[in-house]
């Protein structure tokens, strides 16, 4: 079969189509779920026979959007019958292979989501297969049918000689899963995102150099999962970078002619252009205008289109799928050359290899050896993993217990990882040879079910591991925020907690009912508990602002309050090295210890870091009488616009309390001598 020149064979032929073509949609989940609202827009010249999922949670979900399809429990059954005359594969990455093969070779054409393979081996067989049997397979590269590309690929042949091309896309790696489902580890994800920018920068440097090679040059993948890579075709340049830590959140490519150039922004879902020259002055002077208003008249229609139309789906989705039905029927060429999926497996490879040798040389690292060893429960998480530095810098052994396995560049030398869902029963092996645990791993999202699962009953796992192998000190993490209110009187460490209620959303219900348990439960099982309860926690080197300091919009941060206001907040170097120094001195330390600064500060001051670590941020206030009537005016609109559901009082929200910090203040005296370390500056 040929990239150019259309398919050929009677598989494919356009006088033996079927009027309307059969799809199965293999999985269940939310991208198949993307597919089957895609394939409905599609209809009547498409119909959804089959959907594939062997968990009948996903077939249920499936059904309501294919009630005609029939739903079965494995790829084999579609080939008991009449076969689909396209498969669609939308299961996890590493089973692509596997499923696309076994539908090429019973003659069924297949559309296979990113990435579709994780060799080039492996692709080259499947191409082969599909080659022989005059079948299309094309990858889910859609990204090329939405408008940013369409309209780059017709203003792109007005630029003159191309001599530079950039694809750019950073995003914010998932943390969390419904139902408290850990996800992919970050080196994962980024896989699973990484071929959308290089099938992007792959199909304009061909498309746009037609004939020439694409040559992959010098290529990095860094300590942080950023990718870097530097390809030629002809005279152009093309500079792939991929980052998962670069803020804001973007997905481009650009494209440098010696006629003007074109970027086509597919987050805005918008491209603009500077054509022409752009060499005299005021060219010069009127380029900064030409794009603003593009950017602003076209990020505005944008967004109107998207909201009149109730976009759910993926854009770029049904267009792939008719640009691929059209190639099935002889009408048009392949809608993705072999040649970009190729180069697109081959890159993503690279990436592969070299995150898997970042790996090896972490795990080669062994475990430090100190006076203690402390478990740390939740590791890899904000508190968790300061603790784990502090832990490792003040000598002791660490072993970390989380959900989801670190990226490889996440992980610190002389660590020992143990990966272990504590909502489970655990084995007493994971605590083995350690001499006291500090428990971080909490919900922080979610509903009730979230937090009784991964908050109170990880709680009670946690202590029946710590019995079974024998350890007998536990400092369980819980937050000021169970409290109860001291009407006026600053808390302190005898301050009641609140009443074993709902009333206060589900976090608080979990970090109250989780602490309750481990001093009950810890008891009862002879394992000695510390308690400490940090307040908003807030990592003044790298500063962003706490809830009740304001809200940020935009460039605009609004600040609710009383400067003077002293705000309840921990530093999170002193909070992990005081959760290290109570698991050291777990005798001498307090049985409950309310973490915050022992110098608060005032909201004045936190706003001075967030101008200095924000350069050209505005700052409005609302100060607390204003607040007041908007708080009334919230609860009365929440009671009419949500009358079953409990309003929330912006007041309460903002409010902020006062804090004895006489034996913070005792406790820090101590924690920074051992430590030596100076308190950061605000």
């Amino acid at each position: 079969m040929s990239d150019s020149s259309g398919l050929s064979g009677s598989a494919v032929s356009g006088a033996q189509a079927a009027p309307t073509l059969r799809v199965a949609v293999v999985g269940g989940g939310k991208m198949a779920q993307h597919h089957l609202r895609a394939l409905r827009q599609l209809e009547p010249s498409v119909t959804v026979a089959y959907v594939v999922d062997p968990a009948p949670s996903a077939r249920e979900a499936a059904r309501a959007l294919a009630p005609e399809a029939r739903m079965v429990d494995s790829v084999d059954a579609l080939f008991l019958e009449t076969p689909p005359d396209i498969v669609h594969i939308c299961t996890p990455p590493a089973t692509h292979y596997a499923v696309a093969r076994r539908c090429l070779e019973g003659g069924v054409h297949v559309y296979c989501e990113k990435p579709v393979v994780e060799s080039l081996e492996e692709v080259d067989e499947l191409l082969r297969l599909a080659d022989a049997r005059g079948l299309v397979l094309c990858p889910g590269h859609q990204l090329l049918f939405e408008a940013p590309a369409r309209d780059l690929e017709k203003l792109g042949e007005g630029l003159g000689r191309i001599v530079h091309l950039e694809s750019y896309f950073s995003f914010r790696p998932v943390r969390r899963l419904p139902g408290g489902r850990a996800p992919q580890p970050a080196d994962l994800q980024l896989l699973d995102i990484l071929p959308h920018p290089v099938y992007l920068l792959l199909h304009f440097m061909e498309r746009l150099n037609p004939g020439a090679p694409v040559s992959i040059g010098s290529f990095q993948v860094g300590a942080d999962g950023t990718v870097h890579a530097l390809l030629q075709s002809s005279d152009s340049t093309g500079v792939l970078v991929v980052s998962l830590s670069g803020r804001p959140v973007e997905s481009y490519v650009r494209v440098v002619g010696t006629n003007g150039c074109v970027q086509a922004d597919f987050v805005r879902g918008v491209t603009t252009q500077l054509i022409g020259p752009g060499t005299s002055g005021i060219d010069k002077a009127l380029a900064p205008y030409r794009t603003a208003w593009q950017l602003v008249t076209r990020t505005s229609g944008a967004l109107t289109r998207r909201v009149l139309q109730r976009q759910r789906g993926y854009p770029g989705l049904s267009e792939i799928f008719q640009a691929m039905h059209a190639a099935i029927r002889g009408e048009r060429p392949l809608p993705i050359s072999h040649a970009t999926l190729r180069q697109t497996v081959a890159i993503s490879a690279q990436v592969r290899r070299q995150l898997e040798l970042l790996g090896e040389s972490a795990a080669s690292t062994p475990p430090q050896v100190g006076p203690i060893t402390i478990a740390i429960t939740g590791g890899t998480g904000l508190l968790g993993g300061a603790t784990v530095s502090s832990a490792l810098a003040a000598g002791y052994g660490v072993r970390v217990i989380s959900r989801r396995a670190p990226a490889p560049w996440e992980r610190i030398p002389g660590v020992d990882y143990r990966r272990a869902d504590l909502g489970e029963p655990l084995p007493g092996s994971l605590f083995a040879g350690c001499d006291v645990v500090i428990h971080t791993a909490a919900e922080t999202a979610g509903g009730w079910e979230d937090h009784e699962r991964n908050s109170v009953q990880a709680t009670r796992h946690v202590l029946q591991a710590m019995q079974a192998a024998g350890v007998g000190r536990l400092v369980h993490v819980s937050s000021t925020a169970v409290l109860r209110k001291a009407g006026g009187r600053p808390l302190d460490e005898s301050t009641p907690l609140e009443p074993d209620e709902r009333g206060s959303g589900p976090y608080v219900w979990g970090k109250l009912t989780s602490e309750r348990l481990a001093r009950e439960e810890g008891e009862r099982l002879g394992i000695g508990v510390r308690v400490v309860r940090p307040a908003a926690i807030v990592d003044l080197r790298a500063f962003e602002p706490p809830g009740r300091l304001g809200k940020r919009l935009g460039g605009l941060f609004v600040a609710v309050g009383s400067p003077s206001e002293r705000l309840p907040i921990v530093d999170l170097g002193f909070a992990a090295r005081t959760l290290c120094w109570t698991a050291r001195h777990f005798d001498e330390a307090p049985a409950v210890l309310n973490l915050v600064s022992p110098d608060l500060p005032t909201k004045r001051e936190l706003l001075d870091v967030l101008r200095r670590t924000n350069p050209g941020i505005s700052v409005a206030r609302i100060p607390n009488p204003l607040l007041s009537v908007l708080s009334l005016g919230a609860l009365a609109l929440q009671k009419v616009l949500r009358p079953r559901r409990p309003a929330m009082n912006l007041s309460r929200v903002f409010a902020v309390e006062r804090f004895d910090p006489a034996l913070v203040t005792s406790v820090s005296s101590r924690v920074e001598s051992e430590f030596g370390a100076n308190r950061v500056s605000r």
